[in-house]
């Protein structure tokens, strides 16, 4: 069995954005091609602060549409109030739907690709040994422990500002222009967390490719090196392993 390289894989960080939305868009009369859609702002329901305001790098599918690619949303109208009427969206619709189609929205994400670094992760327990006028009796388990996560890898930036895509940091620490992220935890009133989601893509031979998922991760540290271009981030998952999947990732 071969090593996993880092240079195989590509690590994902995702929010927890879902929620449906109606467009209202009866011109032209198909809608192959179209990269811009009119939304009927009372049907937008979000699990975002503003629950009838598409974030601007949501992703979507919309009902009907041949292969059910998924989409980004690029730009919005209203630009920072809701409720949202237009979207503007990346790549074009590849067949017609329905001008009342339904969007369906899946978590925002950022790809990071890792060519000098690593990324470790700890599964840890407690085991209780209880003792019977000191000889040892009986075992138990003690309470769950988080699984730990730790990664470093080169960047380019620690924070966007001219025009560049969201930075990792932005992400998890949910500023800048991934302040509309949300939560990846279904209790929203605990503190900001995201997954994070490592594809290892086989480059040869007839093993399956495998998926690692991190769900509700939240930093403790992260440490900077600008000498190196570096970060160190470490972070707990509420989560007591990883979610292991093998699978064929396109």
């Amino acid at each position: 069995m071969a090593r996993i390289q880092l240079r195989d894989t590509t690590v994902y960080l995702q929010d927890g954005l879902s929620g449906t939305a109606d467009i209202n868009d009866a011109s032209p009369a198909d809608l192959t091609g179209e990269v811009t859609l009119d939304v009927n702002g009372a049907t937008v329901v979000l699990n975002t602060d503003v629950t009838d305001l598409i974030p601007i790098g949501a992703r979507f599918t919309a009902a009907g549409e041949t292969g059910l690619p998924i989409h980004t949303v690029t730009a919005r109208t209203p630009s920072g109030a809701g409720p949202t009427t237009n979207i503007v969206f990346t790549p074009a619709l590849a067949s017609d739907i329905t001008s009342t189609a339904t969007l369906t929205f899946l978590p925002q994400q950022i790809e990071i690709r890792v060519g000098d670094g690593d990324l470790s992760w700890t599964e840890a327990r407690e085991v209780l040994y209880d003792l019977d006028r000191d000889i040892l009796d009986d075992v138990r388990l003690g309470p769950e422990q988080p699984l730990e996560l730790n990664a470093a890898f080169v960047f380019e930036w620690a924070s966007t500002g001219t025009g560049e895509a969201i930075s990792p940091i932005d992400a998890i620490k949910r500023i800048n222009d991934a302040e509309e992220w949300v939560s990846s935890d279904s209790d929203q009133c605990r503190p900001y967390a995201i997954d994070v989601v490592v594809d290892h893509v086989v480059p040869c031979g007839t093993n399956q490719d495998q998926r690692f998922s991190f769900e509700d991760f939240r930093w403790d540290s992260l440490e900077y090196s600008i000498q190196d271009a570096a970060i160190t981030l470490t972070g707990r998952c509420n989560r007591t392993d990883a979610l292991v999947s093998r699978l064929t990732i396109s």
